[in-house]
C-alpha cells in the first residue's frame, strides 16, 4: 500500500491546483487509474478500491476497462493485482442497501448491476487455465475470492480445482469461499476435504455450521468421529453445541 499511497500523494500536489469540480475521491481514483494503466495493478490497488465504495462503483466501467487485459499477463504479481481489483468490484454492495430477501435492492434497480457482473464474470473464466499456468499462492488466494461470490457451477468447480491441486493457503481459502455460496448440496464435495488431515480442514466446521446451519449436522457430526485431525474434531464438536442450542 505504501507504494501507491506515496503515488497518490505526490500526484494529489500536482492536483490540488486544478480549478475543476471534481471531487478528491475521484481525483484518487483518477491515480489509481493511471497507477494501473503504467504499473499495472497490484494489491495496492485492489486495497484502495476496496477502500473507497461508492465512488469506485461510479467510476466501476472505468477502472474494469484498463484492469481486465492484464488477467493475460505473464507476470503473476499483475494478475493477481487485476483479480485483487476485479474482485472488490464483483463483491461490492453498498452497506446502507443491502436490500429485502426475494426483492432487488434500491441500488440494484437504479445501478442493474448483473450484467456488469456477468461481463467481468466472463473474462474471468475464460482465463482459467492460464491462471493456473502462470499460478503462484497469490493468484490463486485471489481467484478463489473472486470464485466466492460468483454462484455459479463453474465457479464451483473452479474452486475445488483449487483446492485439490494447490498447497495449504490457497487451498484453505477455496475451502472457505465455496461456502460462502450458501449451497447445502456443496456439503457433500467439502467434506472429504474437512475429513482430511491438513491445516485447510480446521476451519471448515465453524463455516459449515455458519454457512448451512442445522442442515450442517449430519456432517459435523461425521466430522466428529471420523476427521483424522484432532483439531478439527474438537472444532466440529464445537460448533455441533452451538447448533444443537438454538
Amino acid at each position: 500500500m505504501k507504494r501507491l499511497f506515496l503515488c497518490i500523494c505526490c500526484s494529489f500536489v500536482a492536483l490540488v491546483s486544478y480549478a475543476g469540480p471534481r471531487s478528491l475521491p475521484d481525483k484518487l481514483i483518477d491515480v489509481t487509474i493511471e497507477h494501473i494503466k503504467t504499473a499495472g495493478p497490484d494489491e495496492d490497488a485492489g486495497q484502495f478500491v476496496a477502500t473507497m465504495w461508492d465512488p469506485v462503483w461510479e467510476r466501476r466501467v472505468e477502472l474494469a476497462q484498463v484492469t481486465i487485459p492484464y488477467l493475460t499477463n505473464t507476470d503473476p504479481v499483475k494478475v493477481a493485482g487485476a483479480l485483487a481489483v476485479l474482485y472488490r468490484l464483483r463483491g461490492y454492495t453498498p452497506l446502507n442497501d443491502i436490500g429485502s430477501a426475494g426483492r432487488p435492492s434500491a441500488w440494484e434497480q437504479k445501478y442493474q448491476p448483473a450484467s456488469f457482473w456477468a461481463g467481468l464474470d466472463e473474462k474471468v473464466l475464460a482465463n482459467l487455465d492460464h491462471f493456473h499456468s502462470v499460478g503462484t499462492q497469490r493468484v490463486f488466494m485471489n481467484l478463489a475470492l473472486y470464485l466466492g461470490v460468483v454462484h455459479s457451477t463453474q465457479a464451483k468447480q473452479e474452486l475445488l480445482r483449487i483446492a485439490g491441486q494447490t498447497d495449504e493457503g490457497a487451498k484453505d481459502q477455496a475451502l472457505i469461499c465455496l461456502t460462502w455460496h450458501r449451497a447445502p448440496k456443496d456439503m457433500p464435495d467439502l467434506l472429504p476435504f474437512m475429513l482430511a488431515d491438513s491445516s485447510a480442514s480446521r476451519s471448515l466446521p465453524y463455516h459449515f455450521r455458519n454457512s448451512y446451519g442445522r442442515a450442517a449436522i449430519p456432517f459435523l457430526k461425521k466430522a466428529v468421529s471420523e476427521a483424522k485431525s484432532d483439531a478439527t474434531r474438537r472444532e466440529a464438536e464445537k460448533e455441533l453445541k452451538i447448533l444443537e442450542k438454538e
